[in-house]
């Protein structure tokens, strides 16, 4: 247990060590010797009563209570930047360069407009768009905050969850009308299908009806990573589109595009949005001022196009 006396500076030093992987490295990073690195860490597991890093020949090793306290205290130190960044700003004009990526289709077809609307509100901070599916390293690539739909956000980043994304299977009116009603998964084997490239050439489509999965496998006529154009192909009456509801979720309630199937819920390509940023860079204050700008509308708006069920386990 931590006692009043805790040291807020160990804690400093231990995200050092675990950034570092050695403690020579750390040693060198904090201007300290390496045996007072290790005494410093000697104090701290006493301190909380439990053993943080393995020493190995090459490097250290989290135990699974270094792990727990690793995470604690990136939060922590977070937390108090954020506070002397917010003092510092008090009073100023929120000012600064952002750099965004974007996902293809939630860029193209949704944030674009809301970009603009931050431009407009926000005039002292520069935006730096980029619109494409690869996330990468964000510290290599010079991205202050990326966003990405995923159902497992990268480890390797600090991930916050904002909204659930859904899927659909539909398609224009005219097609409908000319290839006749869709009723059951079987009836989609006689119609051609339109969907995103990374789910492969050949893929095992599953949808799911009060928490029972059914599948089929699928070879789609059009395939592609880039959303706009899926979107495109499935408005020019080319076929049955697997998309996120936010590309389509308009044109379904304006009944320009009809829902196949709509008491399922397929499987797409991941279920939620995720914001994130690199772990070893605190974001500036006119970043997360883009980053909370983002966040309240997409959760104002996800209502129009969440997850209608939740698939049981």
């Amino acid at each position: 247990m931590i006692d009043n006396n805790f040291d807020l500076n160990l804690v400093r030093l231990f995200v050092t060590m675990v950034e570092s992987r050695t403690l020579t490295a750390a040693a060198e990073r904090s201007g300290m010797t390496r045996s007072n690195v290790s005494r410093r860490l000697k104090i701290l597991e006493q301190h909380l009563g439990a053993q943080l890093m393995r020493r190995t020949t090459r490097h250290v090793e989290l135990t699974e209570a270094g792990q727990l306290l690793y995470a604690h205290a990136l939060r922590m130190l977070d937390e108090l930047k954020a506070a002397n960044t917010s003092i510092d700003s008090l009073g100023q004009l929120v000012r600064g360069d952002v750099r965004i990526r974007l996902p293809t289709g939630l860029g193209h077809l949704y944030l674009t407009p809301l970009l603009l609307e931050f431009a407009r509100n926000y005039p002292q901070i520069s935006l730096r768009v980029v619109i494409n599916d690869n996330i990468g390293d964000l510290i290599s690539a010079e991205v202050d905050v990326a966003l990405k739909i995923t159902s497992q956000p990268p480890e390797d980043h600090v991930a916050r969850r904002i909204c659930d994304v859904g899927w659909c299977l539909c398609a224009s009116a005219a097609f409908l009308d000319a290839h006749g009603p869709v009723v059951s998964v079987a009836d989609l084997e006689r119609c051609d299908m339109i969907a995103p490239a990374s789910l492969g050439r050949r893929f095992t489509l599953k949808v799911w009806l009060a928490g029972t999965p059914m599948t089929l496998r699928v070879m789609p006529r059009i395939q592609s990573g880039d959303y706009p154009f899926l979107f495109e192909s499935m408005m020019a009456d080319l076929g049955v589109a697997l998309l996120p509801r936010y590309a389509v979720w308009r044109q379904l309630q304006s009944g320009q595009v009809r829902e196949v199937l709509a008491e399922c819920e397929p499987e797409g390509v991941g279920d939620s949005v995720y914001m994130l940023t690199a772990p070893n860079r605190y974001p500036t204050l006119a970043t997360r001022t883009l980053m909370e700008f983002i966040r309240a509308h997409l959760e104002r708006q996800a209502v129009n196009w969440g997850r209608r069920t939740v698939p049981a386990d």
